[in-house]
């Protein structure tokens, strides 16, 4: 299997957010645009596999400023590290005032998608083919991330083994 450039997989996507997307303060539902990116994201990941993905799991979520009703929105995805199987895929969100064009960064998110065969067995994916200084730095830092979740997905293993319901 080939690596592949983080380029190759590289996707933006616009929406405009609307009066069903925002809530009581004409603000952006968090959930909502948690759905955006988990969106981006996983196109994304498809693009680098070619494979069926699934979310492993929301690393992080920083909510850096509101999105108001009217604004358009920005999210940028981009794969930073693999493993066998999973991709971290890091997620960078920004609004603009359709009035103004005064644009903010309002959002970073890194997620962790699995790629699955027909079985819902993980699969291998294709390594990256790093050619920019920017490309390795993303690439160890999502190495370290990587380790961190290895050790949180475990503790959470752990902690749920003996749950009764």
């Amino acid at each position: 299997m080939p690596a592949k450039s983080p380029h190759e997989s590289r996707t933006a996507l616009e929406r405009l957010v609307l009066p069903e997307d925002t809530n009581t303060f004409n603000a952006l539902y968090g959930g909502r645009l948690l759905e955006w990116i988990d969106n981006v994201a996983s196109i994304v990941a498809s693009k680098h596999s070619r494979e069926r993905t699934v979310t492993g799991s929301i690393d992080s979520l920083f909510f850096l400023s509101p999105i108001r009703l009217g604004d358009i929105v920005r999210m940028e995805g981009r794969i930073n590290y693999v493993t066998t199987s999973t991709m971290e895929i890091e997620v960078d969100v920004l609004s603009e005032e359709s009035l103004t064009g005064i644009k903010k960064f309002t959002t970073k998110a890194f997620l962790t998608y699995v790629a699955v065969d027909e079985d819902g067995k993980p699969t291998n994916v294709p390594k990256l083919r790093l050619s920019t200084r920017n490309e390795r730095i993303r690439f160890r830092e999502g190495a370290k991330r990587s380790e961190v979740r290895r050790h949180r997905l475990a503790e959470v293993k752990r902690a749920v083994q003996d749950f009764k319901y």
